[in-house]
């Protein structure tokens, strides 16, 4: 039975927004909810077919501000031509310039009953803590932004999904087509995909794992169209919201990740389809995907990825960063002087939070990722007012990762001072000096190319053999 599927396109804050309605579906792709004991946590599972591939379990059962334990247990490559089908929806929507519900013909037809939301996304292919995306999801551990909503902007503000999470498995890594996908995205100007929203910042990656590789060693963007359900309705009173913005309190929106739709926008039959399919979790495969959301992870390879690979992520933003930045328009001189004088109000308004040590990690985590010189201005600034103790220990753990040689002359700063407020980070200082000088004697970085190993030359072989042959030839008979 094929499904029947209806759609809105809405513009918010001048960017496009598909919401399509999926009913009478074999629920065979999506989210469902897996929960066994619910006293130990809730676990949702991403599947496709009869296959579990990703389980999202949220600990706190009531504290959906808390992080989730996010875990791949099988791989797209078991789930039939799903694969195949969401290659050609990623082509005809970014190559051939089909519109979304043409492009995504081949993968929506699967989707499981709900109702969902369409819109392009920057993504970042790391964990949202510095590591690869292929290589961070095979143990099952908590991370960091993976909230379903954000504990640092709770439901005052939109934070975008930017992280990613792999389908594929890391042994279908090859060198091969690491090369196909180096010279593809060399020729564009980024690396896209399809993506299917989890939790918080986190998106499923269905397509295209070599190419997003490619461009994290190109410096190049990664785009994906993200597929995110609509499982969350808030009311205007439990946000923020300016009094002219003719939003009454009472009005209701879904939330998502990336924006709040207000319910007003949506037609009627596609609210529907909402509240009618919202509890329903029976599918086709529901007791396969509980049983396989039950087993370890099997995904155990001896591949490791090339070391250009992952030590390039560090320089990539982390999720306090990007939670920093959804909470942040705009930072001026006078607030953060007013920031380094401790104070957390100017002109009777909160700078940014009424509790200071919130108000300086989110001013750092939001001044690295939108102005690096401001950053460290800041940075240093703090360390260097001794009234400011309280955040000396983030601060100088914040730095730890960015070798940069004004950072290892304050930390040199510190360790020659005898003031006894820097006690506390006098260990930090003392493990980035020694680090950075290893650093600066390290051999210069090779530049961001991925260099397959080179092709045997037969013909030279063969001609190398015979020259080999005739002059061993030549010696026998010489000795004879």
């Amino acid at each position: 039975m094929k499904s029947s599927i209806s759609s809105e396109s809405i513009i918010l804050n001048n960017k496009e927004y598909t919401v399509i309605g999926v009913t009478s579906s074999p629920n065979s792709f999506g989210i469902c909810n897996t929960t066994r004991q619910k006293e130990k946590g809730i676990k949702e599972t991403f599947f496709i077919g009869h296959e579990a591939l990703i389980n999202i379990v949220q600990k706190s059962v009531n504290d959906r501000f808390s992080n989730k334990i996010l875990c791949q247990i099988s791989t797209m490559e078991r789930c039939g031509d799903f694969s195949k089908r969401v290659a050609v929806a990623c082509t005809d929507y970014f190559e051939n310039n089909k519109n979304v519900m043409s492009a995504l013909q081949p993968i929506i037809d699967y989707l499981k009953n709900g109702l969902y939301v369409i819109y392009e996304n920057e993504m970042f292919p790391t964990d949202g803590g510095g590591n690869f995306f292929w290589s961070s999801y095979m143990i099952s551990h908590e991370f960091g932004g993976s909230a379903t909503f954000s504990p640092v902007c709770k439901l005052d503000y939109d934070v975008p999904p930017a992280f990613l999470v792999p389908t594929e498995g890391l042994a279908t890594y090859s060198e091969k087509s690491m090369s196909a996908a180096m010279e593809k995205v060399r020729k564009d100007e980024e690396a896209v995909g399809i993506c299917f929203h989890l939790s918080g910042m986190f998106c499923a990656l269905l397509s295209n794992h070599h190419n997003v590789t490619a461009a994290l060693l190109q410096n190049k963007k990664v785009r994906c169209l993200v597929i995110e359900p609509l499982k969350h309705i808030v009311s205007a009173n439990e946000f923020m919201h300016d009094d002219n913005s003719g939003i009454d309190d009472n009005d209701k929106f879904f939330y998502t990740s990336c924006v709040k739709i207000p319910m007003n926008k949506i037609p009627q039959p596609l609210l529907e389809t909402f509240f009618i399919t919202r509890e329903y979790e029976v599918g086709k495969y529901t007791d396969s995907i509980f049983y396989g959301s039950e087993k370890p992870s099997h995904l155990k390879s001896k591949k490791a990825l090339p070391k250009e690979i992952t030590e390039r992520c560090d320089k990539l933003p982390d999720c306090e960063m990007i939670q920093s930045a959804a909470m942040i328009s705009y930072l001026s001189d006078e607030e953060i002087e007013a920031l380094l004088r401790g104070e957390t109000t100017l002109n009777d308004n909160y700078i940014i939070n009424q509790n200071y040590y919130s108000s300086i990690t989110i001013a750092l985590a939001y001044l690295q990722y939108k102005n690096f010189g401001k950053f460290l201005e800041f940075a240093f600034a703090i360390l260097r007012n001794e009234d400011l103790t309280a955040v000396h220990q983030y601060v100088a753990t914040r730095l730890q990762p960015i070798m940069n040689e004004k950072i290892s002359d304050l930390f040199k700063e510190i360790l020659n001072s005898e003031n006894p407020v820097y006690t506390p980070v006098k260990t930090l200082a003392e493990k980035y000096v020694k680090r950075y000088k290893a650093y600066t004697e390290a051999p210069p970085e090779k530049p961001a190319v991925f260099e397959a190993p080179m092709k045997r030359n037969l013909e030279n072989e063969i001609n190398s053999l015979e020259m080999a042959k005739r002059i061993q030839a030549t010696k026998t008979k010489a000795r004879g």
